[in-house]
């Protein structure tokens, strides 16, 4: 596959490299300018936050010490959410109930991630009870949270890089770098961290090793290299004190994720910088191998010179499945995939400082290659065509984005445009046939072309952004934002095909969205002692989506024509077409999140709230019954919150705490499935209890960090919203009752060491 740089960087690479030279032999330039604000003390990542204008979320997982899973972290904050599913290996973020390629755009180290993972069917290796389920797919991330040093999330602000593509937000998770590795300005360095747990948790670790010297007259070259490996087993008790082999839910998800990280880092002088990356993810989970290679070059040039910081980062990204010689898909066998993306971005920020106005001047390209292939063995030919396993076809995104932000008094003004053109690309097989009332055989009126061939949507879009911050003092600073931005239709949307061609929709349109945010931020240092912190974000929101795009079932009628309801004119051949399709009514998101920390010598408190009010569109496809599984609920539960209280002593080297995590009412796809007749496919789950966690750890000395947390310490029985395993035919009895089996770990313990030099 050979990329092309797409026009706009065909423009930017003349204009940006005369500015190279021109810095090259200007770097004792002597105009005069202000320097920007400065920080002098080292900020946590969730102080950041509050500094921030902005539903912007910043955490730092490295030195987060609670053993909490990636999960769990990104739920406690505002806004934020994950969609579980235990047979996928991945993690997938939502943001305001939205999650997957496109809606969401998460990175790992500024990279797209457009992964698109399918399970097996659950009578094959992991699941042998009659009432198992189909497999069920996902968009996710392969990424081991033991190399993750922090996440920065954005919610309804689509600006830069990031924002492209990234309907609702985007969220980049970061690892390791070298010298997140060392310590004390030592040469070489040792992180180590190990970690048990009861209750099926399992045992894991993870070892990097680091060093960096000075090369030439002002240069440094470095190096680290990670390895990581854990064992988690899924026989776990439930807090009703049940196994979960004894029951009708998922039994012998067993994983054991394997995962390297690598990266070389050289800087000749400070004025040039490079990064070579790699990182590596293996694991064998929901009947199929999934493996992640990915390899990516950062090269930053930053002269003396406040007009030039130009950085550019190329990257690679190939994930493969491949599924288990007993493991089927419905009736596929023998099913590989393979999904490659090739990822380019160039940008150059200039700083400019007149008059009393401080001005930041962002100018960029990107351009993102995504291709999805697969490979299966059906009983015939019509099985494999009528079979929705990973539809194949391509995805390309050219975009070039302006982002500025000026200052002057009190008054911060930002602001963006972004131009986005969009390709998507497949094979659409010839239509078919079917039988009607009067004997003939005739095409479904949808199918157009009738012939088969290579289809093509393209699309373009101008996008743009403006926020305005009034810094009247560190204690008050409203803020009110604009958003608009687009999303292209993914592959898997386009050429569903369960129907063959008559189920794909070469005709969907991208998915716009306009967000209108507001709020405050409030941050206070030495308010009831001295050196204390107090931070307070509160952020209220609507989102209107226009062609949201969802899936819907059609029957056929006797003209060919196609229908919903299922007592029409119906033709008497069996055809349930289960087809994407383009929202009329907009979909509406609105909601209000609040964040509060306190920090101080002796005592820490944060917590977080979020409320959500939606007119969502569902999916016929998602369900495990006569539906695909496509997708799991992504609604986020009408209300949530996560509270952390805690202390310290022994000269702050002890640490404990304990977590309350609250979830209100929430929803899943019904266990029954899809039937005949037009319903509402969402059930009410039960109300959930108050999960209270408790931990500490211990600073031995200066190389030594000793962690306890016990999970669920009240043993509560309760269900994960957003599970994808809680809609599955496992949850519906025979006599039409269903169950909600699908319980998450009863009380569970966990001990674990970091060891670092």
């Amino acid at each position: 596959m050979k990329l092309q740089l797409s026009p706009v960087a065909r423009v930017l690479i003349p204009v940006l490299l005369p500015l190279i030279a021109w810095a090259e032999n200007n770097q004792t330039l002597t105009l005069e300018f202000e320097e920007l604000d400065i920080i002098a003390q080292k900020q946590s990542m969730e102080r950041q936050g509050y500094s921030r204008s902005g539903a912007v979320s910043s955490i730092s997982i490295s030195e987060d010490k609670r053993m909490q899973s990636l999960d769990s972290v990104v739920r406690a904050l505002a806004g934020s959410y994950t969609n579980i599913n235990p047979t996928q290996g991945t993690v997938s973020i939502n943001i305001r109930g939205e999650s997957g390629f496109g809606r969401v755009n998460t990175m790992v180290d500024g990279v797209p991630q457009a992964f698109y993972g399918t399970s097996a069917n659950s009578d094959g290796k992991y699941h042998s009870e009659e009432n198992g389920y189909g497999p069920t797919s996902q968009f996710g991330t392969m990424i081991s949270p033991d190399f993750l040093v922090g996440a920065d999330i954005v919610r309804g602000y689509a600006s830069g890089a990031g924002g492209v593509n990234g309907l609702m937000g985007h969220a980049n998770l970061r690892t390791f770098d070298v010298d997140d590795v060392l310590i004390n300005d030592h040469q070489v360095g040792i992180l180590s961290k190990w970690q048990y747990g009861t209750n099926q948790i399992g045992k894991g670790g993870m070892l990097t090793l680091a060093g960096k010297t000075s090369i030439l007259s002002q240069g440094e070259v470095g190096a680290l290299l990670g390895y990581s490996a854990k064992t988690i087993g899924a026989n776990y008790k439930t807090g009703s004190g049940v196994r979960l082999s004894e029951n009708m839910a998922v039994k012998k998800l067993e994983q054991k994720p394997t995962a390297y990280l690598a990266k070389l880092e050289f800087s000749p002088n400070p004025q040039h910088q490079f990064l070579i990356g790699y990182n590596q993810f293996d694991n064998n989970v929901g009947g199929r191998e999934i493996d992640n290679r990915a390899s990516q070059l950062k090269y930053q040039y930053s002269p003396a010179t406040p007009l030039l910081n130009i950085s550019f980062l190329a990257a690679k990204t190939q994930s493969k499945q491949r599924f288990n010689e007993d493991s089927l898909i419905w009736l596929l066998e023998k099913g590989r995939t393979q999904n490659e993306t090739r990822y380019l971005n160039l940008q150059n920020i200039a700083i400019i400082s007149l008059l009393d106005t401080q001005t930041s001047f962002t100018l960029g390209a990107s351009m993102f290659d995504n291709r999805y292939e697969k490979s299966a063995v059906g009983i015939d030919q019509d099985n494999l065509e009528h079979t929705t396993f990973s539809p194949e076809g391509t995805q390309k995104l050219q975009s070039i984005y302006a982002e500025s932000e000026v200052k002057k008094g009190i008054v911060l003004f930002n602001s963006g445009l972004t131009y986005t053109v969009g390709e998507v690309r497949g094979f659409k097989s010839a239509c078919r046939t079917y039988l009607v009332e009067s004997g003939k055989r005739i095409f479904s009126q949808n199918c157009v072309p009738t012939g088969e061939g290579v289809m093509r949507l393209h699309s373009s879009a101008l996008n743009g952004v403006a926020m305005l911050t009034l810094e009247i003092n560190d204690g008050f600073k409203p803020f009110v934002s604009y958003s608009q931005n687009t999303r292209v239709p993914n592959v898997q949307e386009v050429f569903f095909n369960n129907e063959s061609a008559s189920s794909m929709n070469p005709f969907l349109k991208p998915e716009e969205v306009a967000t209108w945010q507001w709020g405050f931020n409030s941050r206070k240092e030495n308010v009831l002692q001295e050196g204390d912190f107090l931070g307070l974000k509160v952020v209220g929101y609507q989102a209107r989506i226009k062609n949201y795009i969802h899936s819907v079932s059609f029957y056929l009628l006797n003209d060919g024509g196609l229908t919903r309801n299922i007592h029409g004119d119906l033709a008497p051949a069996a055809f349930h077409a289960q087809m994407n399709v383009n929202a009329i009514k907009p979909v509406t998101n609105k909601g209000i999140e609040v964040s509060v920390h306190y920090d101080s010598k002796n005592t820490f408190a944060s917590m977080t709230y979020s409320y959500q009010k939606t007119n969502h569109h569902y999916n016929a496809s998602s369900t495990t019954g006569t539906g695909f599984g496509t997708i799991s609920v992504t609604e986020l539960p009408r209300d949530y919150a996560t509270l952390d209280v805690g202390g310290r002593a022994l000269n702050k080297k002890l640490t404990f705490g304990g977590i309350a995590k609250y979830t209100g009412k929430f929803r899943r796809y019904s266990p029954e499935g899809l039937t005949v007749e037009e319903q509402d496919l969402l059930q009410d789950v039960p109300s959930m209890p108050i999960i209270f966690d408790i931990y500490a750890h211990y600073q031995l000395n200066d190389h030594i960090l000793l962690k306890a947390t016990v999970q669920n310490v009240t043993n509560r029985n309760y269900i994960d919203a957003l599970n994808a395993l809680n809609s599955t035919q496992s949850q519906h009895i025979d006599d039409s009752k269903f169950s909600y089996t699908n319980a998450a770990r009863g009380r569970t313990y966990l001990l674990g060491t970091e060891i670092r030099f």
